[in-house]
């Protein structure tokens, strides 16, 4: 019994120190702070919507093959018990072993076949919206998170502008150089900054847990900010589009 207790005493040890590792490692990687191509990828892997939309493409894609298969082998025998048996040496027993194939004249193996094929690509195109409705959520969420981290540094950069005016207007006033309304109206605006900073920190922490719930992780998890991402300009003809149109859609046709 001691040595049980050991055991399991061991054992929950190592998973702590095995969460703590993990645990220095997310936060040393979200100290860096994530990118949008990082967000991809996780919320590629391990959102759940996606996951069970891919699993049941896969599903519909082995379908193809059942369905287009052969009726299974038939196989059959049949003994006969006797207390007593008596067999000449040149008779036959009483056993038999039959072999059955159902060979599919009309095909109607192909014609399932065809079927679970249309059924299995209607379900890529299912797996598809979802795939890019999900895409899309994350990636307007960390769009959000950057414009929200960008308006915080602003407003905080503002609000120290506002202070610093404030104090020259309040030390004019106390030399008499100044009115007492100048020094009021920049307590008054900064007043209105710090406001609408906690708005801003309010729409940052919905972004966040927006993000971890997508690549399906804690919403209170931390982090990090969002890194800045430089927007590139497609200039692309209609052909163009038309040709990465077709091309992206044999693609998808050969996958299923």
């Amino acid at each position: 019994m001691n040595i049980f207790y050991r055991l399991a005493l061991y054992l929950v040890l190592i998973s702590v120190i095995h969460t703590a590792n993990a645990g220095e490692g997310m936060e040393a990687r979200v100290g860096t702070g994530i990118s949008l191509a990082e967000v991809t990828r996780v919320v590629l892997e391990n959102n759940p919507v996606i996951r069970q939309a891919l699993k049941k493409w896969n599903a519909a894609r082995a379908r193809v093959t059942q369905e287009g298969a052969w009726d299974d082998l038939r196989v059959s025998g049949t003994s006969r018990a006797a207390r007593f048996v008596d067999v000449a040496p040149n008779a036959f027993t009483d056993q038999m072993v039959s072999v059955e194939q159902a060979i599919p004249i009309t095909g109607k193996n192909l014609a399932r076949a065809r079927i679970a094929r249309a059924e299995a690509a209607a379900t890529f195109e299912i797996a598809r919206r979802a795939q890019l409705d999900v895409l899309a959520k994350a990636r307007a969420s960390y769009f959000r998170l950057a414009n929200a981290q960008a308006q915080l540094e602003l407003n905080r950069r503002n609000l120290v502008s506002l202070r610093q005016i404030a104090e020259v207007s309040r030390s004019r006033y106390e030399v008499g150089h100044g009115t007492a309304g100048e020094a009021l109206a920049s307590e008054v605006e900064a007043s209105r900054l710090l406001e609408s900073e906690q708005d801003i920190l309010r729409n940052i922490s919905v972004e966040q847990s927006q993000l971890n719930v997508l690549m399906n992780r804690d919403a209170f998890a931390p982090l990090g900010p969002a890194q800045e991402q430089a927007v590139k300009a497609f200039e692309l003809s209609l052909d163009q589009i038309r040709a990465r149109m077709e091309l992206r859609r044999s693609k998808s046709r050969k996958q299923i």
